[in-house]
């Protein structure tokens, strides 16, 4: 009984291995769909926080320079 397990698991790893290596020699490189809609929606989304940082970063730098002179004014008196 537990030659025919033993069997049973070799020729099922057996069929495993030698359909993964069908797959590993048929792999072309080729993009799926949903792949590139994944990868458009990743440079999208990257666009969009890059432009909003870049429109709110002047305002940023005004507030914090505006906070800083405060500061030195009320330590000055």
């Amino acid at each position: 009984m537990k030659k025919c397990l033993q069997a049973k698991a070799s020729m099922a790893i057996s069929k495993i291995w030698n359909r993964f290596s069908i797959l590993a020699k048929e792999e072309n490189g080729d993009f799926g769909i949903g792949q590139l809609a994944g990868i458009v929606a990743a440079v999208v989304i990257i666009g969009v926080v890059v432009s909003t940082i870049t429109g709110l970063l002047p305002e940023w730098i005004n507030d914090i320079w505006q906070w800083i002179s405060d500061l030195f004014t009320q330590i000055g008196g």
